[in-house]
């Protein structure tokens, strides 16, 4: 057995504190493995016991627990009493638990972690008892933070993340109250102050404001009655002019009944993240930021947009803006032909997103199993389906292959249905999942945050004119006049193609894509250096298509693994092997190659060409030698379809 020793002064250890566990344990399930990295690592136990030395405690003491890699429930108990669980969170960090007056005794005592039913490779260890309470464990010395942003010398909201020098998340408190929002490792702050509190050590902070702001790194070193000030300037480093940030899935604790971000929270991140269209999307709820946005100070960062999403057994639909007051549809309703007629009732609903679909819930996946063909892009409710989008990045519930919903996407689109591509959080945390990692741009005046013109955005949703987001930003635009959402006509025999990637300094892009018709027809490598701002401009020169085809450009690069913005493992994960990456992809540029002055999908395209040979397959065997494999597949769904 390998064991990983570790440096207890770094860990804050006090002369005072008892040692339960000195070393760091890998539990699990012997002959298992969750994740690829767990898989020639021996299993030091399924659950932890431990039995120590201790004398009764008639105060309040606190229990220290090191741990990694949790994602399912792990009770934590003392002599049989629960004194709670792990904290479901995959980043390394020491969690903290209440060990209450009398709950030690003289003598033997008992700590034990106990195991999930499923499967769960976690990592625990040291395990230490402070004898003093959690609040005097998180204190000792000060940290006073001040953020600012770079050019205009003003306060902002943001994001801080301190963790000891290995990484691991540090518990701490953070005032003033009312002002900022506080888990394990990481504050948001209303106006970028903050005042921490902490133990003596060393510790890194890291200060930002979601993905087009910098992140600003600070080395600090407390020892016993310090109070030590750091002032940090953060930089606007991706530009986005005439581009909103959305997050368009958000939900709280206090409306979802699950997650951990109270509504009041929830404002201090949506700031904090940088989001300037925040839909609230509470599961079969109607939620109106506004009241709370204004309360928090924050009201002038953002435009809060009423939604919901429309949780039922046969998938989760968005639906935005809803009008105040108005009847919640009717989430028990199964048939899509009857459920989504009624979320576009809804009075002032605009857009309809279909939301994480491969996920499976109770029992369904909405672009899985008997529903969808992912070849052919045929669904079993394809009348039924009348939304305006569809997640193909969800960040709390991300998919082992990022491209496969970009697959699904182009089928669907093949299949001739206009449906725009969206990226989201889906948070319902603070800190677990980060709200607005996944995001869209929608193409809008951005220049006042709170008073958006929602008129042209929800046009610019239902014209596709967005940008998919989650670590990188990719544009788009043919013969130096067309991007996303519009028809390019008027086309040349050649035809210029650019792709511009953007991002922060601290992500990285290393691939961009081209896709006709969902077909990957041109990638490259790139080398950005950690650039901040452009990361890479691509030209292309395309033959002219000999019909009509539809332009999308992703870029992707490795993914960020520190905890300030550490992307997620899958959710439901289709294999153990897991290599996180960043994305930046467009929606359409689309090809009027035809010169028709439309736009012809290739199942139209299949339709008429069958139509045109009279079902003969030797002359569409002919006719398909000039199209591209989108309409071959369409052609061959539609012509065994015929002949059953």
């Amino acid at each position: 057995m390998k064991w990983i020793l570790v440096c207890l002064p770094a860990l804050g250890l006090m002369a005072e504190d008892l040692t339960v566990e000195a070393k760091r344990l890998h539990l699990g399930k012997a002959g298992q493995f969750e994740w690829e990295a767990f898989k020639d690592r021996a299993v030091d136990a399924e659950r932890l016991e431990r039995r120590f030395e201790a004398k009764a405690n008639a105060t309040e003491q606190t229990l220290r627990i090191w741990q990694r890699d949790v994602k399912l429930t792990w009770p934590v108990l003392l002599n049989g009493r629960k004194l709670g669980t792990l904290v479901t969170a995959e980043t390394a960090m020491e969690s903290l638990l209440t060990i209450p007056a009398g709950a030690l005794r003289d003598g033997e005592n008992v700590l034990t972690i106990e195991a999930p039913p499923s499967l769960d490779d976690i990592e625990v260890g040291p395990v230490f008892i402070a004898a003093k309470p959690m609040m005097e464990v998180m204190s000792g010395a000060q940290v006073e933070v001040t953020v600012t942003d770079g050019e205009t010398g003003g306060g902002l909201p943001c994001r801080l993340t301190l963790t000891r020098k290995d990484g691991t998340l540090q518990p701490l408190r953070a005032e003033p109250a009312g002002e900022v929002a506080v888990r394990i490792g990481v504050v948001y702050t209303r106006n970028g102050k903050a005042m921490l509190s902490v133990p003596p050590g060393d510790y890194i902070l890291h200060a930002g404001r979601g993905f087009e702001w910098s992140v600003e790194r600070a080395a600090i070193s407390l020892r016993t009655g310090d109070t030590k000030q750091v002032a940090v300037k953060l930089r606007h480093e991706v530009p986005t002019a005439g581009w909103i940030a959305a997050d368009s899935h958000i939900h709280t604790l206090t409306h979802s009944g699950h997650g951990d971000a109270k509504i009041e929270e929830r404002m201090l991140t949506i700031a904090g993240e940088g989001i300037e269209l925040a839909i609230a999307t509470d599961h079969n709820h109607h939620t109106d930021y506004a009241p709370s946005a204004a309360s928090m100070g924050v009201a002038e960062r953002f435009t809060p947009v009423i939604g919901n999403e429309v949780t039922t057994k046969h998938g989760h639909f968005n639906a935005f803006p809803i009008e105040p007051g108005v009847r919640v549809v009717n989430h028990q309703q199964e048939d899509w032909a009857k459920l989504l007629p009624e979320i576009r009732a809804t009075p002032g609903v605009k857009v309809i997103t279909l939301n994480h679909p491969r996920d499976l819930h109770s029992g369904f996946i909405p672009l899985g199993g008997m529903q969808f063909n992912p070849k052919t892009g045929r669904h079993r409710q394809a009348d039924a389906l009348d939304i305006d989008a569809m997640e193909v990045i969800t960040s709390a519930a991300m998919q082992s292959d990022i491209h496969l919903l970009y697959r699904d996407w182009f089928a669907l689109l093949n299949r001739g249905h206009r449906i725009a591509a969206i990226a989201s959080s889906d948070s319902h945390d603070v800190n677990r999942f980060i709200l607005g990692q996944g995001r869209t741009y929608v193409a809008a005046k951005d220049a006042d945050a709170a008073n958006l013109d929602l008129d042209e955005v929800w046009r610019s949703y239902k014209e596709g004119r967005l940008l998919v987001s989650l670590g990188l930003l990719t544009t788009l635009r043919v013969e130096d006049k067309f991007t996303v959402g519009d028809l390019a006509t008027g086309l040349a025999e050649s035809i210029k193609v650019e792709a511009t990637v953007l991002g922060p300094a601290w992500t990285q892009a290393d691939r961009i894509e081209l896709f006709a018709n969902g077909i990957l027809i041109r990638e490259q490598k790139i080398e950005d250096g950690h650039r901040a701002g452009e990361k890479a401009r691509i030209v292309w020169q395309l033959p002219k298509p000999a019909h009509d085809v539809h332009l999308v450009v992703i870029a992707t690069g490795p993914g960020v693994t520190e905890p300030f913005w550490e992307i997620p493992r899958p959710y439901q994960p289709s294999s153990k092997a897991f290599v996180p990456r960043v994305v930046g992809s467009t929606n359409p540029v689309w090809l009027d190659a035809d010169g028709d002055g439309r736009f012809e999908p290739a199942v139209a395209i299949a339709r008429r060409l069958i139509q045109e040979s009279g079902g003969d397959r030797m002359k569409l065997q002919d006719v398909l030698k000039r199209c591209d494999e989108a309409v071959a597949v369409q052609v061959e769904s539609l012509m065994v379809k015929s002949e059953q």
